[in-house]
């Protein structure tokens, strides 16, 4: 492939079909693919955020966006990534963030209420992705902490960080924020838990360009379906994502799924069936657990609806 010619960059914002690409000089350019591009990340999202490029500049042209346009010619083998299966008639891998080191799963207290389904959900992702998670609660000015702190003791024990927040009155975000620091994040959850209102408090300003950007884009429709990257005072960055309302898990078998729950890890090999689904076989140590208080009801529970979903 010849590369003459072309500029490293990064993949800092996708809004349906536009994407936007950052230069190491913090360079900005409208970008589009190339009828032949050099990529080695098969079977996936073709192009997502936080991706590192290779471009070509077309001198003198410029994009809907005002900034000048480019071509990517070629893009870099991705790092870890957090990935969701795309619904629809040939499924796929995509890919919500590349070159991550965190993801944070942002939920509320109530308006709406927490999903600890989602949350499964998302945590085995994460670990199949090889990306650390992180647990936000927010909104817990709504009710007593003893109340729902409760419900995440369980992830606690896990040793996966847990912070209770509330944004709108600024209540334990400098011990998240200190955590986030030299840490690359993609910020997932459903529509409503505080997302909108974190990138709000972090980047106001920046928010507001992408707004203009995705009025034009969506050819004045508004939408706020779009994934960008933003940095803090070089601190950290985070990568927002559109709201989610479901969580298909990619590239994981049906029969590898009890990996991923580590309390099961301890009676796995104890079954008198192996491999073992512990749905209905008879000695299955897992399900004994279970029934004995072991294993907690809604994790279970949350075995079930993933193991059933799986192809």
């Amino acid at each position: 492939m010849d590369l003459a010619g072309t500029i490293a960059g990064r993949v800092f914002l996708i809004i349906s079909n536009t994407i936007l690409v950052k230069t190491i000089d913090k360079l900005e350019f409208e970008a589009k693919i190339s009828g032949v591009i050099y990529s080695e990340n098969e079977s996936s999202s073709l192009i997502a955020v936080g991706d590192n490029v290779s471009i070509r500049v077309q001198e003198g042209q410029v994009g809907e966006s005002g900034l000048e346009l480019a071509t990517i010619i070629k893009i870099e083998k991705r790092d870890r990534i957090f990935a969701r299966k795309a619904s629809g008639y040939e499924p796929f891998e995509h890919v919500l963030a590349s070159n991550i080191t965190n993801v944070m799963i942002l939920t509320s207290t109530l308006e709406p209420t927490f999903n600890l389904r989602l949350i499964d959900r998302m945590l085995v992702a994460a670990e199949l992705n090889n990306v650390q998670p992180i647990i936000c609660v927010n909104k817990i000015d709504l009710i007593e902490r003893a109340e729902i702190e409760e419900y995440f003791e369980f992830y606690k024990s896990l040793k996966i960080p847990v912070f209770f927040i509330s944004i709108e009155n600024e209540i334990g975000l400098d011990e998240l924020f200190t955590f986030l620091e030299n840490k690359i994040t993609v910020l997932i959850g459903q529509s409503g838990v505080g997302k909108s209102t974190m990138i709000n408090f972090l980047f106001g300003e920046e928010i507001q360009k992408t707004r203009e950007i995705s009025d034009w884009s969506s050819k004045g429709k508004h939408t706020t379906s779009f994934t960008r990257l933003f940095s803090y005072n070089n601190k950290f960055e985070i990568i927002d994502t559109p709201g989610i309302k479901e969580f298909g898990i990619w590239g994981l078998d049906k029969s590898d799924l009890t990996f991923y729950f580590p309390e099961f890890l301890e009676f796995n090999d104890e079954c008198k069936f192996q491999p073992c689904s512990h749905i209905h076989e008879p000695g299955c140590k897992v399900f004994e657990a279970l029934e004995e208080g072991r294993i907690l009801p809604e994790r279970y529970q949350s075995y079930l609806n993933i193991y059933d979903s799986l192809d």
